[in-house]
């Protein structure tokens, strides 16, 4: 679980560092090397990033935030997004690491297509239940997000442990099997 985290705290810094040097990219301040301290900056956070050198990249999130405070009232500075919204993001970038970490999984399309529609209406179908209680709907949720994180990763048959799982937890919360 520590690697994962690790992980998620890389790629929460991979995305912070792309975000901020964008955005920095494209405001003008007086000087010929206005832009040269940011992008050079930007370019060691990206290479600690890759050599996995956490507390290096972090730090050069922080000098790059310093960098975009200069323009925080500025309608398109990135601020700080809702929790929600920055995990998305972050999970972008995870996706990518663990990718390349190890390796594609195999899906074909028409079956990552049919496992997400099968988690999600199972899903639903549960959270809809008049017997589902708040740790049902709970449990439901997080086994379909599971679900879809495998399919994401391309990994079907991740994803049908995670899909049978929901159907167990369907079937305890009726007393009979859900399809």
């Amino acid at each position: 679980m520590a690697e994962t985290y690790y992980l998620w705290r890389l790629a929460e810094a991979a995305q912070q560092i792309d975000l901020l040097a964008g955005f920095l990219a494209t405001r003008h301040a007086p000087g010929p090397d206005h832009l040269a301290e940011p992008a050079e900056c930007a370019a060691a956070g990206r290479a600690a990033v890759a050599a996995g050198r956490l507390g290096e990249a972090l730090g050069h999130v922080d000098d790059l935030r310093e960098h975009a405070a200069r323009w925080a009232g500025h309608p398109h500075h990135p601020g700080e997004p809702g929790a929600a919204e920055h995990d998305a993001r972050v999970w972008d970038y995870a996706k990518d690491a663990l990718r390349a970490e190890h390796g594609p999984g195999s899906a074909h399309v028409t079956t990552a297509r049919d496992l997400l529609q099968q988690l999600r209406f199972l899903q639903r179908q549960i959270c809809a239940l008049p017997q589902a209680d708040a740790q049902v709907r709970a449990d439901a949720h997080y086994l379909a997000g599971r679900g879809v994180m495998a399919v994401e990763l391309g990994r079907p048959g991740v994803a049908r442990g995670q899909l049978r799982r929901l159907r167990a937890l369907a079937g305890r919360c009726v007393g009979t099997h859900v399809t």
